[in-house]
């Protein structure tokens, strides 16, 4: 207990630790999938694509989804690749674009706070400790999502995906927070016990984070 009094402050990651944000996020992935006549992949294999930020998701969806999608092309003779794709560095970026604009509807309502999770960050504020929020999740989707979960209010510092140059687990967005908030960076430390849950019956994905 002693070594708790010498802590000046908490960073949490957001998806997966404080948020179960895979429905909200399979949602954008499927509905830019199915935008461009790929297949869609749900929300159980999205969860295994989730923790590197945006354009890392939208890079392992198509992979898949060209793969898939040529496989069964294969199975019923046709050759792998359509001849009106177009090509595939292209196709990412529409990819992603398309991501942005569902993710955009489906961010609120497909993002849900883990038990417990309020309870802890009130206790962890009214205890003076300053909270610092770090997340790959495109930045302008974070404060309104806070918002809507109604834990905006505990954090004092929130970096998210496109406020640095390099993502987690690169120790810029860390570094960042340590320098705002006056913390010595030898001594901090993200918070990123990453359990993503499908919420479908009796199915869970857990991945250690950091």
């Amino acid at each position: 207990m002693d070594k708790l009094k010498t802590i000046r402050g908490v960073a949490f990651d957001l998806d997966g630790t404080l948020v179960d944000s895979a429905p909200g996020l399979a949602a954008a992935v499927d509905s830019a999938l199915y935008a461009l006549e790929l297949p869609v992949a749900g929300e159980e294999r999205v969860i295994t694509w989730i923790g590197n930020g945006a354009d890392v998701l939208m890079e392992r969806a198509l992979n898949w989804a060209r793969q898939e999608r040529a496989t069964l092309r294969a199975s019923q003779g046709k050759p792998s690749v359509d001849s009106h794709d177009i090509p595939q560095d292209e196709q990412l970026r529409v990819l992603r674009r398309l991501f942005d604009r569902y993710y955009a509807e489906f961010a609120e309502e497909g993002s849900f706070l883990f038990p417990h999770v309020e309870q802890s960050l009130a206790a962890l504020h009214n205890s003076g400790l300053p909270l610092a929020l770090v997340t790959n999740k495109p930045t302008p989707f974070v404060a309104p999502i806070l918002q809507s979960l109604g834990i905006a209010r505990y954090f004092t510092v929130v970096i998210g995906g496109d406020d640095v140059q390099n993502k987690k687990p690169h120790p810029e967005p860390l570094l960042k927070v340590a320098e705002k908030l006056g913390w010595r960076s030898t001594r901090c430390c993200l918070l990123a016990i990453r359990v993503m849950t499908s919420r479908l019956p009796k199915r869970r994905v857990a991945h250690p984070s950091v």
